[in-house]
């Protein structure tokens, strides 16, 4: 699918409606576009969701050492929408799997891909439905879960996405911190930018997997302003291997705003390849540096799986 440059046109709309041209370009330094899929016939057919994956003839079902690996979803990556910032594979398919249970038990980042996969079928391959491998009966501590999910078709919408503190409407102003600045936060525009955004995009009940974007936080708050998300995460192990190494002091008070700085910079490294709910209460993401995006590397990949109650 042809990209289209989302970007240029929002910022068209914006100095149209009078927005003065520093506020637009700060705001679309932080305005992503994810694609959003999901089984109402809704866009563009994009994939598909449970049933048996189709996978390289002689190649095994991924599995851990303690068993096969639940899948995901397939999507067709010629149909994807293609926009700025996920450069997705031109052609053959993406294929998810996770165990997001075993995955959230493990006790570091290294330790969960062990039960996490993420495969691309390049175009012209030789592949197969597989058959569903031998498992225990009870793959999941939620017993409505199947190993095998249900099958249906995923559609593509394409939707403006905002990070998670562009959405604080009710901030006292005299309460504001001195580390708004590289939040752009204080844009006096910022509201009619937001419903611009959600006016030139308009925003659907939710989706099945959502690629690319912003990642979906747990609901605690890493600082006054970040949730959790990977990024946070990941921006915790680097501050606090950097203070073991003697390479960094950090004083208490400065801790959060050199939290959120370092996880803006992660942010600008890394992409939410693929994000999804497998159950009720836990989320499954996948997240790439966009050079191994780029170049292919579905290897380099890693998942974080949150139990979000």
């Amino acid at each position: 699918m042809p990209a289209m440059d989302y970007h240029r046109q929002f910022h068209r709309a914006a100095i149209e409606r009078g927005i003065p041209e520093d506020e637009v370009s700060k705001f679309t330094e932080f305005l992503r576009f994810a694609i959003w899929t999901s089984g109402r016939p809704n866009g563009v057919p994009v994939g598909r969701s449970g049933g048996l994956p189709r996978l390289p003839v002689g190649m095994g079902w991924p599995s851990s050492e303690y068993g096969p690996l639940p899948f995901v979803a397939s999507f067709d990556c010629v149909a994807l929408p293609r926009v700025d910032g996920l450069a997705l594979p031109a052609d053959g398919s993406l294929l998810f799997f996770l165990h997001h249970e075993w995955a959230d038990d493990t006790c570091s980042i290294a330790d969960e891909q062990e039960f996490a996969r993420v495969v691309h079928v390049p175009a012209g391959t030789n592949t197969a439905t597989a058959e569903e491998p031998d498992h225990d009966e009870e793959m999941f501590c939620n017993m409505t879960l199947d190993f095998v999910g249900r099958e249906y078709d995923l559609f593509a919408t394409v939707n403006a996405d905002l990070p998670s503190w562009f959405e604080d409407d009710d901030e006292d102003e005299g309460s504001r911190s001195d580390n708004q600045e590289h939040l752009a936060r204080n844009l006096p525009h910022i509201k009619e930018l937001r419903a611009l955004a959600g006016e030139l995009w308009p925003e659907s009940n939710g989706a099945a997997v959502y690629l690319g974007g912003y990642s979906m936080g747990t609901g605690e708050l890493s600082t006054d302003y970040m949730y959790t998300t990977p990024e946070t995460r990941m921006a915790e192990d680097i501050l606090e291997a950097r203070e073991k190494a003697g390479e960094l002091l950090i004083s208490p008070d400065g801790r959060d705003l050199r939290l959120e700085e370092e996880a803006l910079r992660v942010m600008r490294e890394w992409v939410p390849l693929a994000q999804f709910v497998p159950d009720d209460v836990y989320l499954g993401r996948f997240m790439i540096r966009h050079d191994d995006l780029a170049a292919g590397r579905f290897d380099k990949a890693l998942s974080f799986t949150a139990f979000t109650e």
